[in-house]
């Protein structure tokens, strides 16, 4: 008999979660041997055991819901343009905003030692470096890791990043190097100001 009734409970359990509940009540209860009951009719739970069910309220959405939507994979994105340079704005490990200059002649992405220090990141620490080609002649730039870099939706995670005060303009925290472009088509229409980039 306890066996019929732990199958009709397991049975009861699987019913609950294969059907789809639209605003539905039940009743949980325990009767006097221990044993969990589910019901759907306050009327079918002994009188003694009324006062200690405990109701249960259907939810509409929770069978239902629809799955996270998909990442883009390609996006049209305004410029700013300074003179022959393309500027987009960029977030910084999902948090910190940025404008940033299109350099197809950039091998590595290059944030600005202000940016560096927005994202708490001590770039003095880091040992790796790498030589760039600046106005001023050769330098050496240390090495960090992004988190994660997004254009319009368009996300790459742990991304190698110089840190150098490159850009004599302030507002603009750096350059968007070859490693982040050539995950992508990439498409410039100087004459509506708007750069497209499509996941490879």
């Amino acid at each position: 008999m306890k066996i019929a009734r732990i199958t009709w409970l397991i049975a009861c359990a699987l019913w609950l979660v294969s059907v789809p509940v639209v605003a539905a009540e039940f009743y949980r209860w325990v009767d006097e041997k221990g044993i969990v009951h589910f019901t759907d009719n306050l009327h079918n739970i002994p009188q003694s055991r009324r006062g200690s069910a405990r109701r249960i309220q259907g939810s509409e959405g929770v069978a239902s819901q629809p799955p996270p939507a998909a990442a883009p994979t390609k996006a049209s994105i305004p410029f700013e343009k300074h003179g022959s340079v393309v500027i987009v704005g960029a977030t910084l490990n999902g948090k910190t905003q940025v404008k940033l200059v299109l350099d197809t002649g950039a091998s590595f992405t290059m944030i600005s030692s202000a940016t560096a220090k927005q994202l708490d990141i001590d770039s003095s620490q880091n040992t790796r470096t790498m030589p760039f080609q600046t106005a001023n002649g050769m330098i050496q730039a240390p090495l960090i890791n992004l988190d994660s870099i997004s254009v319009a939706g368009l996300e790459l995670k742990n991304l190698t990043a110089a840190v150098h005060d490159a850009m004599p303009d302030a507002t603009v925290a750096g350059l968007l190097g070859l490693n982040f472009l050539t995950n992508f088509r990439m498409d410039i229409d100087t004459e509506k100001g708007i750069v497209h980039l499509e996941k490879k």
